[in-house]
């Protein structure tokens, strides 16, 4: 891991000196942005807005790059571009600088992000400029490429595990970015971030980070503890678990959150998945089983138990998708899998318009995974110390499997990304003590699937901060993009007066 920047005197915007070691870094700092309006190849990732976009809102966008080492202790050697948008402030009021949002993943598009969900930040834009970037590896910064097509196994290979088939995607993203893959850590993001709030002219940065988000911000903190400002981390990961540990931890908040799904169907009249909590779950197993054994098509796509699995999965980051999915398995139960398959869709992208979703992944199929899937790949890979391999997944697959029968084995795979990866990791990131940093406001949600409750709470004592946990008491993902006026008021508060709750504020 690149060592860490360290900053040298007092600045603002156009800093007088900052070096790593013996390496000056001041003309990164220093630089100027030139924002234009974004071409069509920038916003031509992001979803169509619809009747969701403000009118206009498209040509209010703006964007530039900013120009970054590539490594940071060596900056004369090799530059990237870190593709930059923005939505400058409207007003009324003053100008209160610039807050940069992070969607989450990793490996979403912060750039596809603000087009897709500006309009979730319309009061805060009115006094910020609302900034976001594609992290390096993601979108237009340098993305993560493994090629365009998975070469089959050798002749004399008899080995078709999934552990030698990630074995082989790992070995085509070393052919492919392997200058690239040393540099694309959450470390290495956090000091993207400092150059960006100095070229924005911010002595401090103001933030705002879904998911993995709050682990990037927490990470800067720990990095850049005097520039952090107002900050706002949202489905907060836990730092003190490991990827094991997170695995069977989001196994049983998925399963937590089905369980939830069922109860609350079962409430109303015509529930397809029958009239008692045993029934609900025996079928839902039982279609998960069918479409292993008999997959069906729709519009000559397959819908099987992956599918399947990523449709529930999809509609459990949100209360609001939940009618969505009952309606889903109503089709299902006559036959119709049309539902389910748009459900399983809806996640294509790395998050879209939905702050802190994960990248789905296509397990068990003979392809590479989308750029967004290989950018988590690379990234968790580069945080992590751990790899793990073919010998360790029959006991991955049996934890998580008891974690949730449905979801467990979806995401026992993702145990084996780092399995033969071409670059080391190591686990300098899970460290995020910031004790010189001012207070964060961190927002948990009881029911969170993906990152599960308490650990906000964990990340407050990792913090060692003061940091304060606003309790949203409700499901899905990403509190503040709910809409609920109650934890918008809390987070405004902040970002617009610097007012944190009070500890055990909750919501809902």
């Amino acid at each position: 891991m690149a060592a860490v920047v360290a900053l040298c005197g007092v600045f603002a915007g156009t800093p007088a000196a900052v070096a790593v070691g013996d390496q000056d870094l001041t003309p990164f700092y220093k630089q100027h942005l030139s924002w234009e309006p974004c071409g069509t190849d920038v916003q031509s990732g992001a979803q169509s807005g619809g009747a969701t976009e403000p009118p206009g809102f498209r040509e209010r966008l703006e964007c530039a790059r900013l120009t970054v080492p590539r490594n940071y202790s060596d900056p004369g050697r090799n530059t990237m571009q870190v593709q930059l948008i923005r939505l400058k402030a409207t007003g009324p009021g003053n100008r209160l600088g610039s807050l940069v949002l992070n969607p989450g993943g990793p490996g979403a598009s912060g750039v596809n992000y603000l087009i897709d969900s500006g309009s979730a930040f319309a009061r805060l834009g009115q006094r910020y400029d609302i900034v976001s970037f594609d992290p390096r590896g993601t979108g237009h910064t340098d993305p993560v490429s493994c090629g365009s097509k998975l070469s089959p196994p050798p002749a004399t290979d008899e080995d078709n595990s999934l552990a030698a088939k990630e074995k082989r995607i790992n070995e085509a993203c070393g052919r492919y970015s392997g200058g690239l893959l040393p540099w694309v850590g959450t470390p290495d993001v956090a000091r993207d971030m400092d150059v960006l709030r100095a070229a924005v002219h911010d002595d401090k940065l103001n933030y705002l980070g879904f998911s993995y988000g709050s682990k990037l911000g927490a990470v800067y903190a720990h990095e850049f503890p005097r520039k952090v400002g107002r900050m706002v981390l949202d489905s907060v990961e836990d730092p003190t678990k490991n990827t094991w540990q997170t695995a069977v931890a989001q196994a049983r908040g998925f399963q937590r959150a089905l369980d939830d799904f069922a109860a609350d169907c079962l409430h109303g009249a015509n529930c397809p998945l029958g009239t008692d909590p045993h029934q609900a779950q025996e079928q839902l197993r039982s279609w998960y089983r069918k479409l292993s054994e008999t997959p069906m098509t729709v519009k000559g796509e397959t819908v099987d138990e992956t599918t399947y699995v990523y449709a529930l999965r999809e509609a459990l980051y949100s209360r609001s998708d939940w009618p969505q999915l009952r309606q889903a398995l109503a089709q299902l139960r006559r036959g119709d899998a049309s539902g389910i398959l748009r459900l399983s869709n809806s996640g294509e992208g790395g998050g879209g318009a939905h702050a802190g979703r994960l990248p789905a992944r296509q397990v068990g199929r003979d392809e590479l995974p989308s750029q967004d899937q290989l950018a988590l790949r690379a990234i968790a890979c580069r945080d992590t110390s751990e790899r793990y391999g073919a010998d360790d997944f029959p006991r991955a697959e049996r934890e998580l499997t008891k974690a949730s029968p449905l979801f467990g084995p979806d995401i026992a795979p993702t145990l084996l990304d780092c399995y033969d990866w071409p670059v080391a990791g190591d686990d300098s990131s899970r460290d995020v003590s910031a004790p010189g940093a001012p207070p964060m406001l961190l927002v948990a949600t009881t029911n969170d699937p993906a990152t599960p409750y308490q650990g906000a709470f964990s990340m407050a004592r990792a913090l060692d901060n003061s940091s304060v946990v606003l309790t949203y008491r409700g499901e899905g993902h990403a509190a503040y993009t709910t809409g609920d006026p109650c934890i918008q008021h809390y987070v405004d508060d902040f970002f617009l007066n610097g007012t944190l709750p009070k500890p055990r504020t909750s919501c809902g």
